[in-house]
């Protein structure tokens, strides 16, 4: 079965150049976009398939990135499916919280294409490996 990555992300810009990078650096990778920490389980709780990763947006109208993160990570159900906090902000505080709350890390959203291409390819190739020292070392590489 091909694997799924899951973004919420309420900017449909941002959401149309990740699923296009993604679509570059591997096209058997469903993608599946939702705009709101809701929608994320409203999509969990519909789908035949469980995401290989989730991409969380921090700022998100109905249920923050945080929010769902937080609830996501206190479901039996959904604790264990990989979270990426993905956002604008590029605060230590912010990737430490993401480490608190259980996400995997935090990756701030590059303003060149080309870097989000590196950024989704490191992670494609590492999702079976080490995610978050994979997700380490892109840190600072997306600073805008």
């Amino acid at each position: 079965m091909s694997k799924l990555f899951l973004l919420a992300d309420d900017d449909h810009d941002d959401a149309e150049l990740f699923s296009e990078a993604l679509n570059r650096v591997d096209p058997s990778i469903v993608f599946h976009h939702v705009d709101n920490g809701t929608a994320v389980f409203e999509f969990l709780d519909n789908s035949a398939q469980t995401p290989d990763l989730i991409f969380l947006d921090l700022n998100m109208p109905k249920m923050s990135g945080w929010q769902c993160l937080a609830q996501l990570k206190n479901n039996p159900a959904y604790k264990d499916i990989p979270v990426i906090m993905y956002t604008t902000s590029s605060h230590y505080r912010d990737a430490e919280i993401a480490l608190d709350l259980g996400a995997l890390g935090l990756v701030t959203k590059p303003s060149e294409f080309r870097i989000l291409k590196t950024i989704i390819t490191s992670i494609v190739d590492n999702i079976d490996l080490d995610l978050p020292a994979t997700l380490k070392g892109l840190a600072g590489l997306a600073k805008y």
